[in-house]
């Protein structure tokens, strides 16, 4: 996607660019740009084609820039991160962390892509991101002694992205168990944690984190389409402008970094008071769905474990993480 990611950065002013002037800067044939612009439209970026104008974009796009990223992170957290890239397209930041080394204890790798080809969600849904509309990234960690709480993790991961989203000015964001962040009944973002470990020996494990920034009308289809909640973004419930994707992602890692070394020095400690606040099922009737059984109750929260609590007829029971889906009941 080299030429095609190039022409989309000189297309991200929101300006018209003609396409005779494209194929001399890019130093390729029209019909170069062309095919690049439609390898741009498969990826879901928006192209407006006029003729006697050329091509431009509905609106400027904030396109992800480490320099940008890194310049906004706090310097401690700088310090800490020992491997950082931003890339145009991949088939799945985590993927691309889970496969290599694991940083230092202590220290972090990140990885931030525009587009994933093979972008991953809960119980291997694939995570849509249309390019340029959302922030999508990973880091990876390890943890020398994960403890008895390291199941608990994703929980930590989300409760700090939601602690980043309201700092930032968007209201009203809550954790749908186990990784779901939610604006009322829909979809805002979601995490996925994974986890390479032998034994009672070091944990290497990768948090992805997917947010949605800005999705066009077609964006909202084409989520719902892939099943799952309904969507949002963080365009609907903002009154004052959308941050900035530079921004938004460097508040999202310093979050992330924040909590992981918190979690490293005094494990889940406060965890379940913590979800109480962020908590969007507690107190619902709720179905859980285990395989081809379905378990109805009342939510309960979580244990210091971050398993959910399903209470039924007064007899609680624990639910952990796997192949586990929570859907609200009518």
């Amino acid at each position: 996607m080299d030429l095609a990611w190039r022409l989309a950065r000189r297309l991200g002013d929101g300006r018209f660019h003609s396409g005779q002037h494209l194929a001399e800067e890019l130093g390729v044939s029209r019909s170069t740009v062309w095919n690049a612009l439609q390898s741009l439209q498969d990826r879901g970026l928006e192209v407006f084609a006029v003729r006697g104008k050329g091509y431009r974009l509905p609106e400027p796009v904030d396109w992800l820039e480490a320099d940008r990223i890194l310049k906004a992170l706090p310097a401690a957290v700088r310090h800490r991160i020992e491997g950082f890239e931003v890339l145009g397209e991949i088939d799945s930041t985590n993927a691309r962390l889970v496969s290599a080394p694991p940083p230092r204890p202590g220290q972090t790798r990140v990885c931030l892509a525009e587009y994933q080809t093979s972008g991953r969600g809960r119980r291997g849904r694939r995570w849509l991101s249309p390019l340029g509309t959302g922030v999508c990234l990973s880091l990876a960690w390890q943890f020398q002694q994960p403890g008895r709480h390291i199941s608990a993790l994703g929980l930590i991961a989300g409760l700090h992205v939601r602690a980043t989203l309201l700092a930032a000015g968007t209201d009203d964001v809550m954790l749908k168990w186990p990784n779901d962040l939610v604006v009322g009944e829909r979809k805002l973002g979601g995490i996925l944690v994974e986890m390479r470990a032998e034994g009672n020996g070091p944990a290497h494990v990768v948090i992805g984190v997917g947010i949605n920034h800005r999705l066009a009308a077609a964006d909202f289809k084409q989520i719902e389409s892939a099943g799952g909640l309904a969507a949002t973004d963080l365009a609907q419930h903002r009154e004052t402008g959308l941050p900035p994707r530079n921004e938004l992602a460097g508040q999202l890692i310093a979050g992330l970094v924040d909590g992981l070394a918190s979690f490293s020095a005094a494990g889940a400690k406060g965890l379940t008071a913590a979800w109480r606040a962020a908590d969007a099922l507690e107190g619902q009737r709720i179905a859980v769905e285990i395989g081809s059984e379905t378990l109805l109750g009342m939510a309960a929260g979580i244990d210091e474990d971050g398993a959910l609590l399903l209470n039924q007829a007064g007899a609680v029971s624990r639910v952990t993480a796997g192949d586990v889906s929570v859907r609200r009941r009518e």
